[in-house]
């Protein structure tokens, strides 16, 4: 059965790019940074550079900073990793270490904020679906080590309907979990938002374009099938590594190898009539 789709998936990195490391869509990154991270006032970030992208491998999906010298990374998320939160904490260090190679004075290092929009939960459940983190003292709770943070989004954590949305903190986060399987757009949708549907409508795209999504998507899908497959392929081993352990203390207690396999055939047959 045919289902029609009017928007591209944002949370794949091809979309995600067309909409936030685009110079000409420089407003809508702004937009979408002083709302995930909740700025107001003299902390509005007014204006961003856009830095180039080495790489399509790279663990980034955009990065910038702004005029204070602030610098932004916001990652799209769709893998999973075992050591996900080690894996960012090591990029981050990594990309400061990295500074220092090329002799930049440590006074002129500035603050990195590493925002990560993740398509699955990795946090306990009473944390809600935006958690912030810094460097702070235990007794205090103040921040004396400013230099790198953290933000991130679990979009499985976002509930909120159409007629819940409120702030363009919900409407940016409403499109990245559910622009993809709507056909229209959220009611009294920011001009911003509005401009970043009309990105990701599959009729604005040229064939080059949707082939590197479909490519991206392809690329995804594969690397899900692999990780199931991995788990599946662990749980024989892990089953077969137990049955090996229980077998060696049964021997230990005396069992003889025809007792052990008479106690399998009944775990079997118990099992089937259950």
């Amino acid at each position: 059965m045919f289902v029609y789709r009017r928007f591209f998936n944002p949370n794949n990195d091809v979309a995600f790019r067309k909409i936030f490391a685009i110079e000409q869509n420089k407003p809508l990154l702004l937009s979408f940074l002083n709302s995930i991270l909740r700025r107001k006032g003299n902390n509005i970030i007014e204006e961003v550079k856009l830095l180039p992208q080495n790489s399509t491998k790279s663990i980034l999906n955009v990065s910038c900073y702004d005029k204070s010298g602030y610098r932004y990374i916001v990652e799209m998320q769709n893998k999973r990793f075992s050591i996900f939160i080690q894996r960012l904490e090591h990029y981050i260090s990594h990309s400061t270490y990295s500074n220092q190679l090329q002799n930049v004075d440590y006074l002129e290092l500035k603050p990195k904020i590493l925002l990560t929009i993740l398509n699955h939960k990795i946090f306990p459940k009473e944390i809600k679906y935006i958690s912030y983190y810094s460097n702070c003292e235990e007794k205090t709770n103040k921040c004396f080590l400013p230099n790198i943070s953290y933000a991130f989004i679990e979009l499985p954590k976002f509930d909120k309907c159409n007629e819940q949305l409120k702030t363009p903190e919900d409407y940016w986060i409403y499109l990245l979990k559910e622009a993809g399987n709507k056909n229209e757009l959220p009611k009294n949708a920011p001009n911003e938002i509005q401009a970043a549907y009309k990105i990701l409508e599959i009729y604005n795209w040229n064939l080059a374009d949707v082939k590197n999504y479909e490519n991206t998507m392809m690329a995804i899908l594969d690397r899900n099938d692999e990780i199931i497959t991995a788990i599946e392929e662990g749980r024989e081993e892990g089953k077969k590594e137990v049955r090996e352990i229980i077998e060696y203390q049964l021997l230990k207690k005396g069992w003889s190898s025809q007792n052990i396999s008479d106690f399998y055939t009944n775990l079997l047959v118990k099992k089937s009539n259950n």
